[in-house]
């Protein structure tokens, strides 16, 4: 978990930052919907969610301000690989937390990390997270409904984790579409750095896509 503090007094968005610090609600979400017909038509065996959690976890931590976290004495760290933190369902319906190493480089040993820690966390039934997880993106998905806007929690102001999440997949005229959302601490990112994140996550898609040896 390596990372180096940040001095928001001479950081571009150094206002932002003491604008939105201020606010009991600083938080800004964008939700797109992205094609991955591509995708999904080269899918074989690979994981669906595993190999788009892969996508997602690689596009985020290509954008700097979605690895910042605010830490408690106010200061700011910004980290060097931000592993996902993610849902998965019980039998129940409940769900508990899973984490997997977003740092693996390699969408086979990712996939294969995130089956066996997901079958040991449903196992053990606790919705609770292991160790240190200020690191983490914190991500979710609802593939029952193919949504257009969802509102994300989150514990307090100075909650700073980006959360991502997902719905359910729909085919309209021949292409495969997907909603995504980024919920953001507006004092760390804003819309530029919201955007790129899903400009990085159509080419990791495109990336894993073009892969013949998946």
């Amino acid at each position: 978990m390596g990372y180096h503090i940040i001095d928001m007094t001479s950081d571009p968005r150094c206002g932002q930052f003491a604008y939105f610090r201020q606010m009991a609600y600083p938080f800004a979400g964008i939700t797109a919907e992205i094609d991955i017909t591509d995708f999904m038509a080269c899918k074989g065996q690979r994981p669906f969610f595993l190999s788009f959690l892969y996508a997602v976890t690689r596009a985020a931590n290509a954008v700097p301000q979605l690895r910042r976290r605010i830490l408690e004495d106010g200061t700011v760290a910004e980290f060097d690989w931000c592993p996902p933190s993610y849902t998965a369902m019980k039998p129940d319906g409940a769900y508990v937390y899973v984490d997997v190493d977003g740092g693996i480089t390699d969408i086979r040993a990712f996939c294969a990390q995130g089956k066996a820690n997901q079958a040991a966390a449903i196992e053990k039934g606790v919705l609770a997270e292991g160790g240190d997880v200020l690191d983490h993106f914190f991500i979710s998905s609802v593939p029952w409904l193919p949504y257009v806007q969802i509102k994300l929690p989150s514990g307090m102001p100075g909650d700073s984790h980006p959360r991502i999440s997902w719905g359910q997949y729909r085919e309209e005229n021949g292409r495969v579409q997907i909603p995504v959302t980024l919920y953001v601490h507006h004092a760390l990112a804003d819309g530029l750095h919201i955007s790129r994140f899903f400009e990085n996550l159509r080419r990791e898609l495109d990336a894993i896509t073009n892969d013949k040896e998946i």
